[in-house]
């Protein structure tokens, strides 16, 4: 076990529990004032912003949430992709494509 680790790993707790309080209300703000929210998002012009803007405020909330989660459960993404090219394998059976034929039956 690095050291530090444990540490690392209560900060992780704490804003995984943060982060989900604050999606939670977040839902509940939202299903609590329907009505209110769908009149301000339907009145066009600026407002036709709120919508996006809404749903960029849940997408990082909630992505915050998921990655805490998944570093207190010690899931981490690599560091550095492997990428793996395959060589190309030359072809020497090359043959020709017949062409397409039609046939009319009188």
């Amino acid at each position: 076990m690095a050291q530090g680790y444990g540490k690392s790993k209560k900060k992780h707790a704490v804003k995984m529990i943060l982060y989900g309080v604050v999606s939670v209300s977040l839902y509940a703000a939202v299903l609590t004032h329907q009505g209110l929210i769908t009149t301000y998002f339907t009145r066009g012009a600026l407002y036709a912003a709120l919508p996006i803007a809404t749903a960029f405020l849940f997408s990082f909330v909630h992505g915050g949430f998921t990655n805490y989660f998944w570093s207190v459960l010690g899931i981490e993404a690599r560091k550095s992709a492997v990428v793996r090219q395959r060589p190309e394998a030359e072809r020497t059976d090359r043959r020709e494509r017949p062409q397409p034929r039609m046939r009319a039956e009188l």
